[in-house]
């Protein structure tokens, strides 16, 4: 038996949306691209704070922004450009029948598209996956640094997370981290210096734990 995932039909009114949006405006970003569609009516889109969910929304519009790429591509319709801050269509500078490769052979020479039609991606990801994402993403921006680990450094990590006097696990560094991701990662509208701080603050006190 095969374990590739039935796909989603595609939503005619998603893609309808999507094609009188894009025919009226140069570009859009995801998250109002997100935001659009929820105030459409479209409630997997909504975007929401919860990471596992945000994540949900973000896969599923990414997932089929590739599929309509790939079918508005064939109907000559234009290329769908895909990116977080600039999704838009261009025009076709030439005919399907002339492309040596289909979308489909294409992609595989491409992760990220690769990636998002993966529906086996979105049916998998569970919180803890998507947390260590961020997190990822995040110290990678911000050429996250390593710092020796003294008994200042742990105690200045404690305060950060808000663990100051208490006994210090594993299990309660990263559930205080999961909750002050809630209020401070920047793809929620925190702040991404202070996102940073509690980012070194779980490293350090989870690096004294080892």
């Amino acid at each position: 038996m095969s374990d590739i995932p039935e796909l989603p039909p595609l939503p005619e009114r998603f893609e309808a949306l999507l094609w009188e949006l894009l025919k009226t405006r140069q570009s859009i970003s995801e998250y109002e691209l997100l935001r659009y569609l929820s105030e459409q009516g479209l409630s997997d889109f909504k975007p929401d704070l919860d990471p596992l969910t945000l994540f949900r929304a973000h896969f599923l519009l990414f997932h089929l922004l590739y599929r309509i790429q790939d079918q508005w591509f064939f109907e000559s319709r234009g290329w769908l450009s895909i990116h977080t801050t600039d999704i838009h269509l261009q025009e076709m500078a030439f005919s399907p029948k002339s492309v040596e490769r289909t979308p489909q052979e294409v992609h595989k020479d491409d992760p990220v598209k690769a990636y998002y039609l993966d529906y086996r991606e979105f049916l998998n990801t569970q919180e803890e996956d998507v947390l260590g994402l961020l997190d990822d993403f995040w110290k990678k921006m911000a050429s996250h640094p390593i710092y020796p680990i003294n008994e200042g450094a742990r105690l200045q990590a404690q305060q950060t997370l808000g663990l100051e006097n208490q006994i210090v696990s594993r299990q309660s560094v990263k559930l205080q981290f999961r909750n002050l991701c809630q209020q401070h990662h920047p793809d929620k509208g925190g702040d991404a210096q202070v996102f940073r701080q509690i980012c070194d603050a779980k490293e350090i006190l989870l690096q004294g734990l080892n």
